[in-house]
């Protein structure tokens, strides 16, 4: 079986976002796990190569493509079906874009749905980038067969987006991070720690800037928390985004100043250094798919306070805190409960630890080379 894969997106702002991550460890695990099928690795010319390449078997294909830097929706919809033929693809796997609906009939197709907030929480996104996800959940109803990282955007892609329960397979994401990276992680703290001048306690939020990530909440918790005399400062990771204003707002509003923190984009070693130094990840965001930070954190052994939202509790478990996202003096109680019980900190490390030993890449790999022959038996 020849499995193409669209990896493009790696190469824009969602490759070094919680899509990036998801195909980065879901290929590297299907490099590892594919056996005896092909795989064909569509990348954008001029970005970097598909991860594990570099290892990889025979068998294993990179193409670069070139495509229109505007209108490349509708572009895809002519292109694809001549480029799938062209390499005999079996089976074409839309991890992010709209899938091409004219090669529905000679390739069986998969989308992966990472969540629905577009339509679900109207004003999240743009009006432009609402109707392109629109688009996306339409084609994806001709898809032989839909991913989705959790229960709760299975029922979303049910609800509201009209496919059929029956297609939809839920594959939870995983984590990866080994012991020689966070090594290396907490012996370059001290530096970051200087460069982002972060001195004392701190918690994290590492989702982004987008509106659904309820930046404001999380802030004018910390204010709270600052006014009650905690010696705190909260770091916001991440590129500038929709949000960027309610963070500057809310940071105004409650005083916080230079005790809010915004590093920009930080590459993963650094990443990993602030989820081990950070006293808490506080993600207040009004829905997720998955919820990748809180993983991540987890695995990092970061206690974690996380809105009850979204597929965020079932992700988390047992291992977290939750707390209605629309509530700061509740997520700042919550907050403040870790600061102040050691004994409750250490419970909810371990405990996340543990919980995140359960997402595995390979796992996911194994699951998602399933799909594929459902897909092409279908």
């Amino acid at each position: 079986m020849r499995i193409g894969i669209d990896l493009r997106p790696l190469g824009g702002a969602s490759g070094r976002r919680g899509v990036g991550s998801y195909l980065c460890g879901l290929v590297e695990g299907l490099i590892a796990e594919a056996g005896s099928d092909e795989l064909v690795l569509f990348h954008q010319e001029g970005a970097p190569p598909p991860p594990g390449l570099a290892a990889a078997r025979a068998g294993i294909t990179a193409v670069a493509l070139t495509r229109p830097t505007r209108g490349t929706t509708l572009w895809d919809q002519v292109a694809w079906p001549v480029t799938l033929a062209r390499h005999r693809i079996d089976v074409f796997h839309s991890p992010f874009w709209t899938l091409p609906v004219a090669a529905a009939s000679r390739v069986a197709l998969v989308q992966t749905i990472h969540d629905l907030t577009p339509i679900k929480l109207r004003g999240s996104v743009s009006l432009k980038n609402e109707m392109i996800f629109r688009t996306n959940f339409a084609c994806a109803r001709l898809a032989r067969r839909v991913i989705v990282p959790s229960r709760a955007t299975m029922a979303d892609a049910v609800a509201l987006a009209g496919i059929s329960s029956e297609k939809i397979a839920v594959i939870p994401e995983g984590v990866d991070i080994p012991p020689d990276l966070i090594a290396r992680a907490e012996g370059s703290l001290p530096s970051l720690r200087s460069r982002l001048g972060l001195t004392g306690r701190y918690v994290i939020h590492t989702g982004g800037q987008d509106k659904v990530k309820n930046l404001g909440a999380a802030v004018r918790a910390a204010g709270l928390l600052v006014r009650d005399g905690a010696d705190l400062r909260l770091v916001v990771t991440g590129d500038r985004g929709a949000a960027s204003a309610e963070i500057a707002r809310a940071a105004e509003e409650t005083g916080l100043g230079d005790r809010l923190v915004l590093s920009g984009f930080l590459e993963r070693e650094d990443l990993i250094a602030l989820y081990r130094g950070a006293a808490a990840l506080l993600y207040p965001s009004r829905n997720e798919g998955f919820g990748l930070p809180v993983l991540e954190a987890m695995a990092c052994g970061t206690p974690v306070v996380a809105a009850r939202a979204g597929s965020l509790p079932e992700v988390g478990g047992g291992a977290c805190l939750y707390v209605d996202p629309e509530d700061p003096e509740r997520l700042a109680a919550a907050v403040a409960s870790v600061l102040n019980d050691d004994a409750l900190a250490r419970r909810l490390s371990e405990a996340g630890r543990a919980r995140a030993a359960e997402f595995d890449w390979r796992e996911a790999a194994r699951r998602t080379l399933e799909v594929y022959r459902d897909a092409a038996a279908a």
